[in-house]
C-alpha cells in the first residue's frame, strides 16, 4: 500500500475518533468531568508509516493533546491542542521539512 493510502487511512481513523467523541452522550450537568488519558503510536519504517496521537483530560475539564503524521511529501505534521472552558479547540500546527522520525524518542 502506498504512503498516500496509509495517510488517508490514518486521517480516516482520526476523523472517526473525533466523530465518536462528538456523538458521545453529554455528561450530567452536576457531575464533574472524569479524568482520562490515551496514547497510540504507529511506526513502520519499511512502509514509511509514522503517526500517533495522545490526549489527556483532567477533573476540571481541561484537555491537552496532539497528533502527528509523516506526510507523503516527507514532512512531519504535528498538531498540539488544548480545550478549556469556552475557548474551544485551540490548535498549534507545525511542520518539519525532510523529517526522519524513525528512531527518535517519543
Amino acid at each position: 500500500m502506498s504512503s498516500a493510502k496509509w495517510f488517508a487511512c490514518a486521517l480516516l481513523m482520526v476523523c472517526v475518533a473525533v466523530r465518536q467523541t462528538e456523538s458521545a452522550p453529554a455528561p450530567q450537568e452536576d457531575s464533574p468531568p472524569m479524568p482520562y488519558e490515551y496514547k497510540y503510536d504507529v511506526e513502520d519504517q519499511e512502509k514509511a508509516l509514522f503517526f500517533g496521537a495522545n490526549e489527556a483530560g483532567d477533573a476540571q475539564g481541561k484537555v491537552n493533546g496532539g497528533y502527528r503524521v509523516l506526510l507523503p511529501d516527507g514532512r512531519l505534521m504535528t498538531v498540539e491542542y488544548t480545550v478549556e472552558g469556552d475557548s474551544g479547540f485551540v490548535p498549534k500546527i507545525s511542520f518539519e521539512d525532510n523529517a526522519n522520525p524513525f528512531g527518535k524518542g517519543k
